[in-house]
């Protein structure tokens, strides 16, 4: 192997797709099985077919579309190779790979990525590890079924497509029972990390899955449920403006009393003094 960073015992092999299985099917031209160090990376600006690649052992992370995924033991990657695209080791990692092209891969790649990103869990899956080795073993043997091969590609697609739906049904789930606990402590002092343990992810994950969801960052919506609070203490009772911040979550009168500006170009006495 010539390539830096994938060490011994790994394999490659590749498959020259016949006409008819380039009209009409998804066929595959390479795949393989790498163990690579963490000098292992991948940079291209076009690769004219898909990759699908799955982790078996280790972590690596890809870049695609201005986006950094991360992926370890036990996750499948799908990545348009057309576009330009980064995928690289950050520890010993042990991977199997497949490129292939044809039939609708691309709208395929679109639909998931959309939906998913390009990072999925194989938690339970068995049947997504099972093509691959069909596929590399039809490949180390140099007896490619085309339409054999085709066949476990689309399943494969099916399969992520499954993933996928469970992941956004999964999402919802999340993004629900962090705005139900901002909803419940926002008078207190809260922040991101108490969010996301209290839905068990990353700060980092969590943020990022909540602002695709909600089209807010977890403190822009914290911050701006307090800010709707306050106006409803304002208008509706005669606390003062010190106990309406720290009634709503704030630490100091004068924060409260800028972020209240900057959400609403007005002060909060002046807010109050209108008629509505």
């Amino acid at each position: 192997m010539g390539e830096k960073g994938v060490l011994a015992n790994s394999k490659a092999f590749f498959h020259t797709p016949s006409k008819f299985a380039k009209k009409a099917l998804y066929h595959i031209t390479n795949a393989g099985s790498y163990y690579c160090s963490d000098a292992y990376e991948t940079k291209r600006n076009t690769f004219g077919e898909h990759l699908f690649l799955y982790v078996k052992k280790g972590k690596m992370k890809v870049h695609y579309k201005n986006q950094e995924f991360l992926a370890t033991e036990n996750m499948f990657i799908f990545l348009d190779c057309q576009k330009p695209h980064l995928y690289a080791a950050l520890e010993d990692t042990e991977f199997e790979f497949l490129h292939f092209t044809g039939n609708s891969s691309e709208d395929y790649f679109e639909l998931l990525f959309n939906r998913n990103g390009c990072v999925y869990s194989l938690d339970n899956n068995w049947n997504i590890k099972s093509c691959m080795n069909h596929i590399l073993t039809m490949m180390e043997k140099n007896k490619v079924d085309e339409h054999a091969a085709s066949i476990i590609v689309q399943k494969i697609l099916c399969e992520l497509n499954e993933i996928s739906n469970q992941a956004t049904q999964s999402i919802e789930e999340i993004v629900q029972k962090a705005i139900l606990y901002i909803e419940n402590h926002y008078s207190e002092d809260i922040n991101l990390d108490d969010i996301a343990k209290h839905v068990q992810l990353s700060p980092y994950h969590f943020s990022r899955v909540f602002k695709k969801h909600m089209n807010a960052s977890p403190y822009q919506y914290l911050i701006n449920y307090r800010i709707n609070n306050a106006k409803n203490l304002l208008y509706n009772t005669n606390l003062s403006v010190k106990e309406i911040a720290f009634t709503c979550g704030f630490n100091s009168v004068s924060y409260f009393v800028t972020t209240f500006k900057k959400h609403s170009d007005l002060s909060p006495r002046r807010f109050r003094e209108l008629q509505f």
